[in-house]
């Protein structure tokens, strides 16, 4: 230190009354944590600060001219671009760690304000940047970690201004703060990994597989729960890499020992990041189920009401406490609530065939309120009718012209990326027997066909194809224009790719027939349709009710029989019905509503029924009085 007071002696010398007053700070200094660089910047400022000051007293430049030995006190100054760059370009032997993360952050700040693209653009040509950056990478191994993910994060915002054309040096300086982070990656603290989650690097990070020692060093000092709520939420950025189980069972362990501590806040964070990382987490989920009895939501926000429900939705599990609990508050605060909020919470109850009239109820008179759908996206209008066709509840009239209103406006005005959810509005409204006839006529526009066709998702080719059959089948005195062959064909592929195993009851209803026709060359199993819907078991009889051997060609027809009947036997197990109801759910109401105009005759096997039939001669009776009535039940035995 006796080496730096001369130095700063020397530097009074030359502060005359002229020259402004100099504030000394040390700060660039002790950013160096070794002596050899220490002495080397020391000789520097004995080199060099003597006759700088001199020459700073007649420098006109304003912008570029520094009042202190500070440089990051002047770059805040800076009003351009081109003034931070020839200020670092100027005075860049000053320049420590602080000083360069505000000099990105200025020119960030600077760049994102001005009028002038070509300035934005220029930058990946501009020297003194590329300067700047190539000093930043050679500092960067003297940042601490903090101060990296500060550099970063003003790396990555630059870069996203620029855009597509690519800034070499940038991109270098990015790639090697990664790896200085990679190789610090067991010191980063929980914090640091929420940074992370913020920059969204997680995957550049190449931590495909969590390291188990960075977790063991963290569960130590894990005391409170807001410690696992935070690292919870950190690991979450990595759900898509894969995390060893025995990495996450050490947290849940730890939670589970700690499951009354934590606050219902906590809880919420936790069983979202579970979710998240596709962990079932039984037991946690049953101390849930036990603790929701005394859970009390009026004091959570709505995203945390939102992610306590979506952690039951990836292993299905219906606590009715809880969920009554949550839809009381959705009706309580519903006009408080962000329309987010209420579109996911109510997508989430009807995933998990949970129906609340009341809720429903409230959805749809908060809807009808004046202004109030105005707020809501077409995505979210969309998730509301999906919940309204699955829970088979038919809204309002004056709700559904609203609605259908903003859904023609909507396909009329705005851009492709939303057809998606135009096309799940019709078909849920469909569901409901609800026929928009001018929104399904826009909606087959050549152009957004043409789109779905080539990039549209599986499920929302099915929903096409089944808008463009329902307006055939169940309102042909529309002449709506409807999809052409290939369209049709095309949309109409995932639904015959799909296939599902038969369940347990239907193998019990499937040995029931043997039983009952003496034999399993009289039904067809899994039979798919010539419209693509799957038959769980289909027979035929001739008009006299005498049951037939089945002919493909008569089932698979796309013209209705005139000799012979086909039933579509529907073995319908509780996920075709609402939670501890009978009522079917929307899809499965209009699967047999379309197979009877089909010309099939749907006969329905509830799963309700079938418990209350103990042996097999009960089963039998049962499934003939089902097909053939009250009649005598005729079997055609020539074939």
């Amino acid at each position: 230190m006796n080496q730096l007071q001369r130095i700063i002696g020397r530097i009074a010398r030359y502060s005359y009354n002229s020259l402004p007053k100099i504030t000394f700070n040390l700060s660039s200094i002790y950013n160096y944590d070794n002596n050899p660089r220490l002495q080397g910047h020391l000789l520097k400022w004995q080199r060099y600060y003597a006759n700088t000051l001199l020459k700073e007293a007649d420098n006109n430049d304003t912008n570029t001219k520094p009042n202190s030995l500070a440089p990051f006190e002047d770059i805040k100054k800076c009003k351009t671009v081109i003034s931070v760059l020839n200020l670092f370009f100027k005075y860049q032997y000053r320049y420590g760690c602080s000083d360069v993360i505000a000099s990105l952050d200025q020119i960030y700040a600077n760049a994102s304000r001005t009028s002038s693209l070509r300035i934005v653009t220029a930058l990946p040509n501009n020297p003194k940047f590329n300067l700047l950056c190539d000093f930043a990478k050679r500092k960067a191994g003297h940042f601490n970690t903090d101060e990296l993910l500060q550099l970063l994060k003003c790396a990555l915002k630059i870069q996203s201004l620029i855009g597509d054309t690519l800034s070499a040096q940038l991109g270098q300086l990015s790639n090697h703060i990664i790896l200085t982070l990679e190789r610090r990656i067991e010191s980063l603290t929980i914090l640091d990994l929420l940074v992370i989650l913020e920059l969204k690097i997680g995957s550049r990070l190449k931590l495909k597989v969590i390291n188990e020692q960075l977790v063991n060093m963290l569960i130590p000092i894990i005391h409170e729960g807001k410690d696992v709520q935070l690292l919870m939420r950190s690991f979450t950025v990595f759900a898509h890499y894969g995390i060893k189980s025995s990495v996450v069972g050490k947290l849940e362990s730890w939670i589970a020992n700690h499951f009354n501590e934590l606050s219902i806040e906590q809880i919420c964070d936790v069983c979202n990041a579970f979710h998240r990382l596709n962990r079932r987490c039984p037991e946690l989920r049953e101390m849930l189920g036990q603790r929701a009895a005394h859970l009390d939501l009026d004091g959570l926000s709505e995203e945390h009401v939102l992610s306590l429900m979506r952690s039951f939705t990836y292993r299905p599990l219906v606590v009715e406490d809880l969920f009554e609990k949550i839809s009381n508050y959705v009706i309580k605060n519903i006009n408080n609530m962000s329309t987010y909020s209420v579109s996911q919470i109510a997508r989430a109850l009807s995933s998990l065939r949970y129906y609340n009239k009341d809720l429903a109820d409230a959805i749809g008179l908060h809807l009808t309120d004046k202004g109030a759908l105005y707020e809501f996206s077409i995505q979210s209008i969309g998730d509301i009718l999906y919940v309204f066709a699955r829970w088979n509840h038919l809204p309002e009239p004056a709700l559904l012209r609203k609605v259908i209103s903003k859904i023609e406006y909507y396909i009329k005005s705005t851009p492709n990326m939303i057809i998606p959810p135009i096309v799940t509005s019709i078909w849920s409204l469909i569901i409901l027997d609800t026929f928009p006839h001018r929104a399904i006529n826009a909606l087959f526009n050549e152009k957004i066909v043409s789109e779905i066709h080539s990039f549209g998702t599986g499920a929302i080719q099915v929903q096409m194809f089944q808008i463009d059959l329902a307006a055939k089948l169940e309102r042909p005195e529309l002449q709506l224009q409807g999809l052409s062959h290939s369209h049709r064909n095309h949309f109409l592929k995932p639904l015959k790719k799909f296939s599902t195993k038969g369940s347990v009851f239907q193998h019990n209803v499937q040995r029931t027939l043997e039983y009952l026709f003496d034999g399993s060359h009289y039904y067809w199993k899994e039979f798919k349709t010539a419209y693509g819907y799957s038959v769980d078991l289909a027979i035929m009889t001739d008009l006299n009710n005498v049951l037939q051997e089945p002919k493909v060609n008569v089932l698979r027809s796309k013209n209705k029989p005139t000799h012979y009947k086909r039933i579509a036997i529907e073995v319908d197990g509780p996920y075709h019905f609402l939670h501890n109801s009978t009522k079917l759910i929307g899809e499965s109401k209009m699967k047999h509503r379309q197979l009877r105009l089909l010309g099939w005759t749907v006969v329905q096997v509830p799963y309700f029924d079938w418990e209350e039939l103990n042996t097999d001669d009960e089963r039998k009776q049962y499934m003939k009085r089902k097909i053939f009535g009250d009649g005598p039940m005729n079997i055609n035995r020539e074939n």
